[in-house]
């Protein structure tokens, strides 16, 4: 329990820092909660678990911020919720916190990139999975925090789906082997078949990388 404060008073430490110099963070397979209850002691923050539906989001910000729940909200639009939101913003600073970065649609990514091109809204995110292309200009803008510990995940799952792949091509190559030889003895034919599949698996593994 007491290295998990740790991790998180030293993730929000970081943050701040980040904050301070105008970036947006993200983390990879973190709960950004941890984080915003700790930011929200010296920033405006508004956190969700899930960054959709959009509208719904907006609402949200607008009646925190302004302390104003108006039902009225439902019936405006988009544009008209960001305008609303600006100026009841003013120019405090506001920090968007949410999980799920992942989960963005095409509409959402849009609206929360327009939010980021004001110089007072950033934004403290989480992902677990692999995202559309289209959320990857919204992502650049982004700094990962954990990035060693993202790329470790990345390097073991990307082995763990090539050494299937490699032992396919190894057997593939003994069964052509066996094929193609015309030696008079099965015992050599045999050998030298599996001889020759274990040095392509391991020629591929060597060219492929290890764990």
């Amino acid at each position: 329990m007491g290295r998990n404060i740790i991790i998180i008073m030293e993730n929000v430490i970081q943050i701040m820092e980040e904050i301070n110099k105008g970036k947006n963070i993200i983390f990879y397979n973190k709960n950004i909660y941890d984080c915003y209850d700790q930011l929200q002691d010296d920033y405006v923050c508004i956190y969700f678990n899930e960054p959709t539906p959009v509208k719904g989001k907006l609402i949200k910000i607008i009646n925190e911020i302004t302390e104003d729940d108006r039902p009225s909200l439902n019936r405006k639009t988009i544009a008209a919720l960001k305008e609303i939101l600006i100026k009841g913003l003013k120019y405090e600073r506001l920090i968007i916190c949410f999980n799920h970065f992942d989960s963005l649609t095409n509409k959402s990514v849009k609206v929360y990139q327009s939010l980021n091109s004001l110089e007072n809204i950033q934004f403290v995110c989480s992902f677990n999975k692999k995202f559309k292309k289209e959320i990857y200009p919204f992502y650049s803008q982004f700094e990962l925090a954990n990035k060693e510990e993202y790329e470790k995940k990345t390097v073991k799952d990307e082995i763990n789906m090539t050494f299937p792949l490699y032992l396919f091509i190894a057997l593939l190559c003994f069964v052509i082997y066996l094929k193609a030889a015309s030696s008079l003895y099965m015992a050599f034919i045999l050998i030298g078949a599996a001889w020759f599949s274990l040095i392509i698996f391991r020629t591929l593994i060597f060219i492929g990388g290890r764990p």
